[in-house]
């Protein structure tokens, strides 16, 4: 049910490997040239290469085949240097394609170990407290990317990486005071540049919450009246919050509902000051029992306005209704709207600058990920891929310069040995699909990863190069950890 009326009610309105190149399948390393590599193999004009040596007719004896035999190293032979063929094989017998290790994304084995463009893992940092999927979010920056996480009841850490994914600084950004937890965090890019909204509930027992913006600067540093600027407050209730910014920049659609058994998904828009523009607004409203919503999600469409989803979860076994509705930029009429019905417990978000919607279909197994192309015109969802029998998959995905890319986790619930914390009690394999529509299984080693319960989330970017990146978390109890991870693969 739509609902247009101003919304005012219980409210003040006061104003989102250690990779250093895609290296061989046991190296990170960035890319190692051996000595002489920048002479041709073969080419009787470079200098010390002699051209005809080990031919029948030069009285030389013939050149002995090279160490490595796989890859762009299949049939190499020794290359003759200052008259002496080469003791140990370098890019000059190995030919122009060859690298000690490998960094180019062109679908050659080029460091000849029998893998061709490996993914390459690191360890990003250490996460001192495991961020479920609504207090972490990142955004690329011009020459990498932002990561927010919460760092416990008054901390906001904002982590800069480079564009292979390398830590380059952890940043520190204070929240308000009085805020304790911290319910959600996003990172959002506006005119001025990158902006973090947040949420956080009073330590009181009025049990409310506060949204908060903060602009940063371009290397994650925060700006402005420290803990940020408060655009809006909720009585009584405990609440979370999405952000989008409109197509140009320059305003901010807020949306949010609450983290308890709430009917509504309210919105507002602000400009990048945090004063507001229109709203609150109702923009979503049931009247069902048994159900509960997820945390609105928007993106800024072409015409100014706001692509607003809400996601109406009826409980395990039901199922659940995906409700779509093309905004206005002021939030105060919807123009047209759309319902799906899918299987119980969905994970939905929407990408692209013509948004298609994603999710999984949880009603069927193994779960398969499905794409919704044009969320108003589209007849029907299509089957993108079927995860892994007996896992659930939990995804991420972001639209690039060569089509949809999607990531997932496929976990499954084990029972560790001596495990003492049920939150640990996860494992599973990192999955990845391109627009050639081949399903790829780049976990870093042959065992399930360990996880966490909080292990669903997957932030996707593209890397310059034809390259993708992933982030996502692992966790052991013995010793505990919570690593932040990250994954450099070859886009398909």
């Amino acid at each position: 049910m739509q609902a247009r009326m101003k919304w005012w009610g219980g409210v003040s309105l006061v104003a989102a490997l250690l990779l250093v190149g895609c290296g061989s399948s046991t190296s990170p390393a960035g890319p190692e040239r051996d000595a002489g590599t920048q002479v041709d193999a073969g080419n009787p004009g470079d200098a010390g290469v002699t051209g005809d040596a080990g031919t029948p007719d030069s009285g030389v004896a013939e050149a002995l085949p090279c160490e490595k035999t796989q890859g762009v190293c299949a049939g190499a032979k020794r290359a003759m240097v200052d008259g002496a063929y080469e003791p140990v094989c370098t890019a000059r017998s190995y030919g122009a394609d060859y690298e000690a290790t490998e960094t180019r994304c062109d679908g050659l084995d080029n460091d000849c170990d029998g893998l061709t463009d490996p993914a390459t893992w690191a360890e990003v940092d250490s996460l001192g407290t495991p961020p479920h999927r609504g207090i972490v979010d990142s955004l690329p920056v011009p020459g990498g990317f932002l990561v927010a996480t919460v760092a416990g009841s008054d901390t906001i850490q904002v982590r800069r990486l480079d564009e292979s994914l390398r830590l380059q600084a952890v940043l520190q950004v204070p929240v308000a005071p009085g805020l304790d937890p911290i319910t959600s965090v996003s990172l959002v890019r506006t005119a001025r540049g990158p902006a973090l909204v947040y949420v956080g509930r009073y330590v009181t027992s009025d049990g409310g919450s506060r949204l908060l913006l903060v602009q940063l600067d371009e290397q994650g540093n925060p700006m402005g009246p420290a803990g940020g600027t408060v655009i809006f407050e909720h009585y009584h209730v405990t609440v979370a919050a999405r952000v989008a910014a409109s197509r140009d920049g320059q305003q901010l659609g807020v949306f949010w509902s609450s983290t308890s058994n709430a009917k509504e998904a309210l919105g507002l828009v602000v400009d990048l000051d945090g004063r507001g523009v229109s709203g609150p607004w109702i923009v979503f409203l049931t009247k069902e029992e048994q159900v509960t919503l997820s945390t609105p999600t928007a993106v800024g469409l072409e015409d100014g306005g706001f692509l607003v989803m809400v996601v109406e979860d009826h409980g395990i076994g039901q199922p659940s209704r995906i409700q779509l509705w093309r905004y206005d930029g002021r939030l105060s009429s919807a123009t047209e709207s759309r319902v799906l019905d899918v299987g119980n417990s969905p994970t939905a978000m929407l990408v692209g600058d013509e948004p298609s919607l994603l999710y999984r279909e949880t009603s069927v197994r193994p779960s398969p990920l499905k794409q919704l192309q044009s969320v108003f015109k589209s007849p029907v969802p299509e089957t993108l891929v079927s995860t892994t029998e007996g896992e659930v998959p939990w995804f991420g995905a972001t639209m690039t310069s060569r089509g949809l890319q999607m990531a997932w986790l496929s976990e499954r619930n084990v029972t560790p040995q001596g495990a003492d914390d049920t939150l640990f009690n996860w494992e599973g394999r990192f999955w990845t699909r391109g627009p050639n529509g081949t399903a790829k299984d780049q976990s870093p080693g042959p065992q399930p990863m360990p996880l966490h319960r909080y292990s669903q989330w997957v932030l996707m970017h593209e890397l310059p190069g034809h390259w993708m990146g992933a982030l996502l978390m692992t966790a052991t109890e013995k010793p505990q950890a919570y690593t932040l991870q990250s994954v450099r693969y070859c886009a398909q």
